[in-house]
């Protein structure tokens, strides 16, 4: 794979700076962007954790509204923040819920780019049409694909490398939220022995099109019982969409890993989580599923459904309103204490 040098390389002007900096590079001859914050302890970081939007979503709203301040998670933890942006486009008519917003971006995670499967469709005869991304072939993705047929697999991987060879860094995460969860999903699989943990939060992926790894990672999958864009256990979304229960993705890696056992327990300071661990896996991994009881299709401590449909002053090439300052006061915390343990 040929993979062009960035066209503004921003790399010496972060190392010193707490401010969120946007890297702009080409990638198979397209434009893409990335923006990169440094925590502001005096410990030099060894850990990233590239955080990705979901759809419709952009990179500076997963930090500022999705998670509710995600550089603030970066200073407590001390890791560096890498938000990736998906490609995106304008569309001229409403469709599904975003009846006033032109704007569409997406990951390709090789699931929402699909109709076919080996036991079916994607998506129902009468599911809602969502707009087409002018890089997949119509044969090929089908009625029912939503997301870009793009290779994001590939951008991803190349600014992981990009950006771990700039600082002496020992462990890369990655989480996402929805569609970025659902990327997450497919790099875990796709980058097991890079990658030291993965967090999927409301983006199981499509019915009967999600992968496994061919070794063990460590894996996070959250889902929200009242959600019905990405439904955690009922399969069928509110637009008539397919999609994996969650507790079957997490049942068959941890037979996958032969993980040999599992504990259940309940979290129940804010909302009421149920959480379930496999361990005493293959290389000592964990497989965690969380199911949240109280809330739906948003970020553990965000109770806005729109969170993330913003941006900042690092992308006002995108259009769309401006993100407002948001905090999470619990949420990040009690995901990332979980990823973050190793």
């Amino acid at each position: 794979m040929k993979v062009l040098l960035p066209l503004i390389l921003l790399i010496s002007s972060y190392v010193s700076s707490n401010e969120t900096i946007r890297v702009d590079l080409e990638f198979e001859s397209e434009l893409r962007h990335y923006l990169i914050y440094e925590p502001t302890s005096k410990t030099k970081p060894t850990k990233i954790v590239f955080g990705l939007h979901g759809y419709t979503g952009s990179a500076s709203g997963f930090e500022k509204e999705t998670t509710g301040g995600f550089n603030k998670s970066a200073d407590k933890y001390n890791f560096i923040a890498v938000y990736p942006q998906g490609s995106y486009f304008y569309e001229s008519k409403p469709f599904g819920r975003f009846l006033t917003n032109t704007y569409v971006s997406s990951w390709n995670d090789l699931t929402g780019s699909r109709t076919e499967t080996p036991n079916g469709e994607t998506c129902a005869i009468d599911a809602t049409p969502y707009p087409k991304f002018a890089n997949c072939n119509e044969k090929e993705s089908g009625r029912c694909a939503w997301a870009s047929c793009g290779n994001d697999i590939g951008f991803i991987k190349n600014v992981i490398d990009s950006v771990k060879d700039k600082f002496n860094i020992d462990e890369i995460y990655i989480v996402g939220m929805s569609n970025g969860g659902m990327m997450a999903h497919a790099l875990a699989c796709e980058f097991p022995d890079l990658l030291t943990g993965v967090m999927n939060i409301v983006g199981s992926p499509a019915l009967d099109l999600g992968c496994k790894p061919k070794k063990p990672i460590n894996y996070i999958i959250y889902g929200g019982l009242k959600d019905d864009t990405v439904p955690p256990i009922d399969i069928i979304s509110w637009d008539k969409y397919y999609y994996t229960p969650i507790e079957t993705v997490t049942d068959n890696w941890s037979k996958s890993f032969n993980c040999k056992n599992q504990k259940t327990s309940t979290y129940n300071q804010y909302d009421e989580i149920h959480e379930k661990i496999y361990f005493n896996c293959d290389n000592g991994v964990e497989i965690i599923n969380l199911l949240n009881i109280d809330k739906g299709h948003t970020w553990p401590g965000v109770n806005n459904p729109n969170a993330g449909y913003c941006t900042s002053s690092s992308q006002t090439d995108i259009t769309l309103s401006k993100c407002k300052s948001n905090t999470n006061e619990w949420g990040n915390d009690y995901l990332l204490k979980k990823l973050l343990k190793s």
